[in-house]
């Protein structure tokens, strides 16, 4: 059938929710080992092996983190496809050289007691004219004034971590499947609400990115922005993008792409680019979106980029006033967008999420693109439409699959 046909066709379905996890487990892992694998990048050592006898507190924290995995059969398994220097092989071996260079054994350094402490010849106690209550040669405040780098303001605990959890084990199946990549921190302006990042080892989400203000005669934003390890901080968007810049590893995460529509087209590039489908989630905080998370998505079309579109999200009562997180998009040639669109509406007309929000203005809106649907679904029906058959199919509401259609 021509695409023509399909969209004089009248199509409705219904479906289920089925959301299929990812252990967070091996997530968690992985980020461990990437930092461990990291600090052998800068310093050519295995933490803990270095030549200096007493290594810094960071890296006996690598040191220990190490000894644990190189313990652990289920974190081998895991790992044994991003080792890249060879740690885990031999593992008696590795274990043997890391304890060499352990803590020094409790007899070299006998424990004592706080008369003894204080009886000691130690120079620290031994005049009676210094005073370890009396500070000296430090500058007060008045006399110098040091600013706190942004970046390393206090975490804390991510308390609706649980909404945000998903959507890192979708960016890390994203990355394993090709559908994300992790490309090379270049400018500012790719720090947006959605964006994925990694710093120093650790996948960074962009939750919300604030009102736009003016710092040191140059723009800035405050952010909320999440850790896999479910942590959150509220820095400023210059601080995030300094340490992106700083850190030799530091990678932005790419939205993920599915490519073109027309599997039966071999070479694309001779079509033309008429736009863009694509699927995002909402990250409202209102509860009772809140409460869909992980259900509910947005489809829609753009004819420009996926980026542009959803930029101004908080704004924009189609996308319920609230950032939203980039899950799908696909490519257009030589399609009307608008058709394309009208169709995917209609046929998930039965899973369309009944709502009325209200705008920056005071307005009610009800948005038409938000469906209640588990993202494989959708991906099918985009791909029976530009196969020709999604007409001989429909939603059996008893099961929430893709069937034939009953004649």
């Amino acid at each position: 059938m021509s695409l023509d046909d399909i969209f004089d066709d009248e199509l409705v379905g219904e479906v289920e929710v089925k959301v299929k996890e990812v252990d967070p487990e091996a997530t968690r892992i992985l980020s461990s080992f990437e930092e461990i694998n990291r600090f052998i990048d800068r310093y050519g050592h295995v933490p803990g092996a270095g030549a200096e006898l007493k290594p810094s507190v960071s890296e006996r924290n690598l040191q220990l983190r190490l000894k644990g995995l190189l313990k652990d059969r289920n974190a081998l398994e895991i790992l044994a496809s991003h080792d890249r220097h060879n740690l885990l092989k031999d593992v008696e071996k590795k274990n043997a050289e890391i304890q060499s260079v352990s803590s020094p054994d409790e007899d070299e350094f006998p424990a004592m007691s706080l008369d003894e402490i204080l009886d000691s010849d130690d120079e620290l106690l031994s005049t009676d004219s210094d005073d370890i209550f009396n500070i000296k040669n430090v500058p007060t405040s008045a006399q110098k004034k040091v600013s706190k780098a942004d970046w390393k303001s206090e975490r804390i605990k991510c308390e609706d971590f649980d909404k945000f959890e998903p959507l890192f084990d979708e960016c890390m199946k994203d990355l394993k499947s090709g559908r994300r990549k992790a490309i090379e921190f270049q400018k500012e302006q790719e720090i947006q609400a959605g964006e994925f990042f990694i710093l120093n080892g650790v996948t960074v989400f962009v939750a919300e990115v604030g009102e736009t203000q003016i710092r040191n005669g140059k723009k800035n934003a405050r952010l909320r922005v999440i850790f896999d390890n479910g942590m959150e901080g509220n820095n400023l968007l210059r601080s995030l993008a300094t340490e992106l810049y700083k850190d030799p590893n530091g990678r932005r995460i790419s939205s993920p792409v599915s490519g073109p529509l027309f599997d039966d087209v071999e070479d694309t590039e001779k079509g033309v680019l008429t736009g863009v489908v694509y699927v995002v989630r909402s990250l409202s905080n209102d509860p009772s979106i809140k409460a869909l998370d992980g259900n509910l998505f947005k489809i829609g079309v753009t004819k420009g980029t996926l980026e542009d579109r959803i930029r101004n999200a908080v704004e924009d009562p189609t996308f319920l006033m609230a950032p939203v997180h980039p899950l799908r998009s696909f490519a257009l040639m030589d399609v009307d967008p608008v058709k394309v669109e009208n169709l995917l509406h209609r046929f998930f007309s039965e899973a369309r999420l009944d709502i009325e929000i209200q705008d920056r203005f005071g307005r009610f809106v009800k948005p038409r693109e938000w469906f209640l649907l588990p993202l494989p679904v959708v991906e099918k029906a985009i791909r029976l439409l530009f196969a020709g058959t999604i007409v001989d199919y429909e939603y059996d509401p008893g099961n929430g699959e893709i069937v034939f259609r009953k004649t």
